[in-house]
């Protein structure tokens, strides 16, 4: 191993162990704490799993590479949970775009909201998200890359490949965009009015309502950019006959780690009852430590 790929997996280790470590907090907050238990925090939860998953997978996945095992007989399933999970983090971010689309423009329909909807929902998309990469892994498209030292399906397989990124990727991108989109529309359409005090409840909930759409659009926005690499690579090998970069597949998958990190820190920073919990938390273990510290100031005598 070169100097490149030592450091590129130490960056992929460091990503996915800070990833898997927000994503431990933000379930453990959600399960100790029954405040928490609430529908949208059931599908920010479901989103740290996803990650949390995926996240000690690319960890397993570093090692092997800084041990340098090479194609062992665990390399197929390492590359379906690879890319079962980063699937089902997106997924998880679909249906969450669903929810709020329920909750926003059909707030009438109130069996849209209820935890069963929800559950429903989710139960759906572990479905897919479980079983989309399952032709690939029988059919033994997922294959040691020696390129990248990583188990996954290969760009020279097209179909496969279209296939893998159409579904993980591209696909719940569109339909996420959609989502919001019409969220948003439907904002402007049908604006607030701010003269009636009868309507501040109502005002509060459309503020709140904006302001966690932009939180979650901006997850969608980085995950769209850190995962820019690998439409880059598809379209340089395959489309414009490009030789194809040796570091590509390594940089993508640092790409990966960084945005699947970036994602669970910011899951932690969007859920305001997890933030709020984790930041009296903190703060009861540093204020007093600080206070104690100001008080022996104080009472250190003047010489």
């Amino acid at each position: 191993m070169d100097v490149f790929e030592i450091l590129s997996s130490l960056f992929m280790l460091i990503c996915s162990i800070f990833g898997t470590l927000c994503a431990l907090v933000f379930i453990i907050i959600i399960i100790i704490n029954r405040q928490c238990h609430t529908v949208n925090n059931l599908l920010a939860f479901n989103c740290a799993v996803a990650g949390c998953i995926t996240s000690i997978t690319y960890i397993c996945q570093s090692i092997y590479q800084l041990i340098d095992i090479g194609n062992d007989i665990l390399c197929p399933l390492r590359g379906f949970i690879l890319h079962t999970g980063t699937g089902l983090l997106y997924h998880s971010l679909c249906v969450i775009g669903c929810y709020r689309l329920f909750v926003t423009v059909y707030s009438t329909r109130r069996f849209l909201q209820t935890n069963n909807c929800a559950i429903s929902m989710v139960a759906i998309q572990w479905f897919i998200s479980c079983t989309f990469v399952v032709p690939l892994f029988i059919t033994g498209k997922i294959q040691y890359q020696v390129n990248g030292r990583i188990c996954g399906v290969l760009m020279e397989e097209e179909w496969s490949f279209i296939y893998l990124i159409s579904i993980a990727f591209v696909f719940p991108l569109i339909i996420i965009i959609i989502l919001y989109t019409k969220i948003v529309k439907y904002m402007k359409q049908n604006p607030f009015s701010t003269k009636n005090s009868t309507n501040i409840p109502s005002q509060y909930r459309r503020q709140s309502e904006l302001r966690l759409i932009r939180r979650i659009c901006m997850i969608i926005t980085t995950l769209f950019i850190l995962d820019f690499p690998k439409l880059v690579s598809f379209i340089a090998t395959e489309i414009l006959l490009l030789p194809p970069w040796p570091y590509m597949i390594r940089v993508d998958r640092m790409f990966i780690t960084f945005g699947i990190s970036v994602t669970m820190l910011v899951n932690i920073i969007i859920t305001d009852d997890v933030r709020k919990v984790l930041t009296s938390t903190i703060m009861k273990y540093i204020v007093p430590k600080k206070r104690v510290q100001d008080i022996n100031v104080i009472k250190m005598p003047i010489v």
